[in-house]
């Protein structure tokens, strides 16, 4: 057991993720993780063919989904483990999302074309093949057509929050979310807080319900992470850590640059038993 190790931040073509669910427990089963947790923005499409595989590689597949909030004016992202993912009302929800997406990205191309940008939308559809439409594959259309130079600079110039055509888009509130996650039977997690530098915004959302902290991420040091082991420790939160892997949607393949020990998913098991 000691020598298990987890990684529980990944995605899948389901959503922005390169790797097809069954592709991404087979890279998972090559760099020795016995754990990973599955969580697409806004859809659970890639969880039932990511189960079956782990049944076949021997990797433990933890069901998930990634909710985006705004909260306080920033955009934070919160992590559902261990959800019921074949429940009517999470599935409703959250085909309601994806409505929204496609909403909102036609006018995120709207607005790129005032940049001599000449997108067509069925290009995006096209690099998201079926699955949930998100920033990161118009960012992929933006480089291919040669309108920027990296993923980065999409983001960071045109795209990104604030940007000159960003749009927001529809989200649940964080209360309603947290409360989906924990209806749907799961663990509500904020996901890669090092990024949103809001420890108020944490406090705010442990008051509304929030059972833990992604203190584990890509690219951070070990100071940042000791930071919110603490801060989790403070507030008697759960600890847990993950790579945030797209496949090769962000020029490397993140999976497993995290590496959780197995008493983290032992303690996320155990308190999802004590709240049932």
């Amino acid at each position: 057991m000691k020598n298990k190790c987890a990684d529980l931040h990944i995605h899948t073509t389901a959503s922005d993720g390169t790797f097809s669910p069954r592709r991404v427990v087979r890279e998972a089963a090559k760099k020795g993780l016995h754990t990973i947790a599955i969580t697409d923005h806004d859809t659970v499409q890639g969880i039932p063919e990511a189960i079956q595989a782990g049944r076949d590689m021997n990797v433990e597949v933890i069901p998930g989904v990634e909710l985006a909030v705004d909260e306080r004016g920033s955009e934070v992202h919160i992590l559902g483990l261990f959800i019921d993912w074949e429940n009517k009302t999470l599935q409703d929800t959250l085909k309601n999302l994806s409505v929204q997406r496609v909403s909102r990205m036609k006018k995120i191309v709207c607005k790129l074309t005032q940049f001599g940008m000449n997108i067509k939308f069925e290009e995006i559809l096209g690099l998201a093949k079926g699955g949930i439409i998100g920033r990161l594959h118009l960012a992929h259309v933006m480089k291919k057509k040669g309108y920027v130079e990296s993923i980065a600079e999409a983001f960071n110039r045109h795209i990104g929050d604030r940007k000159a055509c960003y749009v927001p888009r529809y989200k649940l509130s964080s209360e309603e979310t947290i409360s989906l996650i924990h209806r749907m039977g799961g663990v509500s997690i904020i996901a890669h807080p090092m990024l949103l530098r809001r420890d108020d915004i944490i406090i705010d959302l442990i008051k509304k319900g929030l059972c833990g902290i992604e203190a584990f991420y890509n690219h951070q040091s070990k100071e940042t992470a000791e930071h919110y082991e603490k801060l989790a420790k403070d507030y008697g939160l759960l600890v847990t850590g993950g790579s945030d892997c797209h496949g090769e949607g962000k020029d490397r393949i993140l999976m497993g640059s995290v590496r959780i020990p197995y008493k983290y998913v032992e303690r996320l098991k155990e308190y999802r038993e004590s709240m049932e």
